[in-house]
């Protein structure tokens, strides 16, 4: 089953990195070709801010779905969040969480039926203190959430 990818979190200094795993970079640049993963702007606006190997890469990328904006059902989700994390956590918690992209990354998966999320965040046991995370919130709010070695496979990716 084909899904689209809404929001991945690169990970890009682990044991991903170009160059000790450059087929999994040609892979991401294919299935950015084949419209399968997409990406916010703000996740965009954030890596491209570093003057580093990601930016430049998501910079040459940027035109195949690194770079999408949110239209009105996103931003529609994303308030929807906003109003979720305010009732359940601290607001400290909140504002940090809020500061950042992933409130948009969810909002973009659930304006998009059948996306996923892919992230490297684990989720809390404790699901409302401390830092908001990404997989809790994608759970409390029924979108399908991922990390990256769940969503090689399903590409069934071999390297």
């Amino acid at each position: 089953m084909a899904h689209n990818v809404v929001a991945f979190s690169f990970p890009f200094e682990h044991n991903t990195a170009p160059k000790r795993v450059p087929k999994f970079w040609v892979l991401l640049s294919e299935k950015l070709e084949d419209g399968l993963i997409k990406s916010p702007k703000i996740v965009y606006d954030e890596l491209v801010a570093g003057n580093d190997e990601l930016a430049n890469w998501c910079k040459q990328r940027r035109e195949k779905g690194l770079c999408v904006a949110p239209g009105k059902v996103c931003q529609a989700r994303y308030g929807e969040i906003c109003d979720f994390v305010e009732k359940k956590y601290p607001p400290r918690h909140v504002a940090e969480f809020l500061r950042g992209a992933d409130g948009w990354v969810i909002a973009h998966a659930m304006a998009s039926p059948g996306s996923i999320v892919v992230t490297q965040e684990t989720p809390r046991n404790d699901s409302y203190r401390g830092k908001i995370k990404v997989p809790t919130v994608c759970k409390l709010m029924s979108v399908t959430c991922k990390d990256t070695f769940e969503f090689l496979d399903i590409l069934d990716a071999r390297f």
